[in-house]
């Protein structure tokens, strides 16, 4: 997969971090607007791609799966974080940095089994408090 194989792309935050996986190395930085990431991903083969702001993260991932017969997956998790019974929350502060990444994962609850599950996630990058 490459960009110009995204058809979401528009729905990405303007600007953000990005965290992008390819076959030859990782990518984790702040962008300042799209064209920016033709700048830095150009023709790049990717396996996943992160865009992500303190409101929502854009993310595509490369699938061979007959599911999707166009090699990509890609969603926007834009779920609030305030509710504290569905949204778990796990920071980390980055090695020789003032800055953390956090891990929101939505809980849904499923009535008929009893078992509670992620059903969707989303990064989100803030200073040091």
């Amino acid at each position: 997969m490459t960009l110009r194989d995204l058809k979401k792309l528009e729905s990405a935050p303007a600007q953000g971090q990005m965290l992008v996986y390819t076959r030859q190395e990782v990518i984790f930085k702040k962008y300042e607007g799209r064209e920016e990431l033709s700048e830095v991903l150009g023709d790049k083969e990717l396996l996943e791609l992160h865009l992500f702001d303190e409101q929502k993260e854009y993310r595509s991932v490369a699938s061979r799966s007959r599911r999707f017969p166009s090699g990509v997956i890609e969603t926007v998790a834009d779920f609030p974080e305030e509710d504290k019974w569905t949204v778990f929350k796990e920071s980390v502060l980055l090695e020789d940095s003032q800055e953390q990444i956090t891990v929101l994962n939505h809980i849904a609850y499923n009535e008929e089994n009893g078992m509670a599950y992620v059903d969707d996630y989303r990064l989100k990058m803030r200073g040091r408090s």
